[in-house]
């Protein structure tokens, strides 16, 4: 279709129904091509570099918890548009999509013309025209206008501070979530939010940071 916008769509999802379906909706579209699927974060990325698509949609499950993931997914966001797929709102939601420099993001449950219309305005990448990505866009933009609040001076909440302190002392996140009986979703989340503030990627340089910073004592503290 000559003079007609084909926007290029990578799908990465690990729920292979789900994800042939939306490749099929939207191979569907006269202006929508996609160019590639992948089952989880590091083959998307990896595939998505090599076919540039307008849009990356990425279902959160394939990062929460993982801040390295998060990072690699925000140095793409330089290049390409990237919209997340979540199963349900919540404060994840939002803070992954902040810590990705995504477009937003939209529930799976939406209807299948919604979800088209969220991936269309995504790909045209227009600030004036995001209805639809999200039903909390409001708070996502307060978030993103926020953005410096990633810095390593930036101060952590309490509860931050206490997931900090576990984890510095050797706890697992489950461990962690078992203790301050919260789920295991929470403490990644925490988890995440705060190596984003203190621009800590590892479990030693969390122990180096808390013994310096007199959260736990100087004595040797197993980082496994």
């Amino acid at each position: 279709m000559r003079g007609k916008k084909i926007y290029k769509i990578f799908l990465a999802d690990s729920h292979n129904l789900f994800r042939r379906g939306l490749s099929t909706l939207l191979s569907a579209e006269a202006d929508i091509e996609v160019v590639g699927e992948a089952a989880d974060a590091e083959t998307a990325l990896a595939s998505a570099q090599f076919l540039t698509p307008d849009v990356l949609t990425i279902d959160l499950c394939l990062i929460a918890g993982d801040p390295n993931r998060a990072l690699a997914l925000r140095q793409f966001a330089q290049t390409t548009s990237i919209l997340l797929l979540s199963t349900e709102e919540s404060t994840e939601c939002l803070e992954l999509t902040v810590a990705t420099a995504a477009r937003g993001y939209m529930l799976k449950s939406y209807p299948p013309a919604q979800l088209i219309a969220g991936i269309k305005r995504a790909a045209n990448a227009d600030d004036r025209d995001a209805r639809g990505l999200s039903r909390t866009l409001p708070d996502l933009q307060a978030l993103a206008r926020n953005d410096q609040a990633f810095a390593r001076t930036s101060p952590l909440t309490v509860r931050e501070q206490e997931v900090m302190t576990l984890l510095a002392e050797g706890r697992t996140v489950r461990e962690v979530a078992a203790e301050l009986s919260l789920s295991i979703k929470t403490i990644e989340a925490h988890k995440l939010n705060l190596m984003r503030k203190l621009d800590i990627h590892n479990r030693a340089t969390l122990v180096e940071y808390a013994v310096r910073a007199g959260f736990i004592p100087s004595r040797p503290v197993s980082v496994a």
